[in-house]
């Protein structure tokens, strides 16, 4: 049963060829169900398919390396964990949201992220800054949309783990795997100078402790990222 309840738009199912999965590796056969999943999970965060497009269990076996059933079981979990879709004739797909649920979808986005951004304070220490102004550093390299979305991911959430419950945690990586999709689909025109100086002013909010600050700088990092999909939207 799809936890996450939202309402979604019809759209055509297309293949998902070798080349939209870029981050997935061969996994070994320790504790292989849970590599897979979380193979698929970080690949759909960092949008490596575009949204309405058909995931099947053979090409995700391939692509991995691994067999069937480990897959099959990742996959039903990311199911019920509200993405991908399960669709009525057994067809999986990569979520697309209708522009009503993406807004709530950002309306509670905002107020987890920027909640756990705050608690996070409190348990932040100078090696935590530390790894931050590294994947700030190598984010302002970047010119690549999926590896720029992929140290965004990993930026992100060196904080919320820090902040937010497992449980908590686990509601926000589900967030992450509706949107992911939907922002590389809109990563065309980004303005990755405007996202590095919101990642600095997070940053100065946790050096500062001043949870006004961070709790404005991750808004504002949130409602960036929902501009560049609604303007890809058109």
């Amino acid at each position: 049963m799809n936890v996450v309840s939202l309402r979604r738009v019809s759209t055509p199912v297309t293949p998902l060829s070798p080349s939209a999965l870029p981050t997935l590796k061969p996994v070994s056969n320790l504790t292989l169900r849970e590599q897979v999943t979380q193979s698929v999970r970080i690949a759909l965060i960092n949008g490596n398919q575009q949204p309405g497009q058909a995931i099947t269990v053979k090409a995700i076996s391939g692509m991995l390396g691994a067999s069937v059933m480990p897959v099959r079981e990742a996959m039903t979990r990311l199911i019920a964990e509200g993405a991908p879709e399960l669709r009525t004739n057994r067809t999986v797909i990569v979520p697309q949201l209708s522009p009503q649920d993406f807004a709530e979808l950002t309306d509670l986005r905002r107020h987890i992220e920027c909640q756990t951004a705050v608690q996070a304070l409190a348990r932040t220490g100078p090696h935590h800054i530390a790894g931050l102004r590294a994947i700030a550093s190598d984010m302002r390299r970047q010119r690549v949309p999926e590896v720029y979305l992929n140290a965004n991911f990993q930026f992100h959430f060196l904080i919320y783990r820090l902040g937010a419950s497992s449980f908590v945690l686990g509601i926000i990586g589900q967030t992450w795997m509706h949107v992911g999709p939907l922002i590389r689909f809109g990563l065309g025109g980004i303005d990755f100078l405007n996202s590095r100086r919101v990642h600095a002013r997070i940053i100065d909010g946790l050096v500062q402790r001043d949870a006004g600050h961070l709790r404005q700088a991750v808004h504002d990092d949130l409602t960036t990222a929902a501009r560049i999909v609604r303007l890809a939207r058109g």
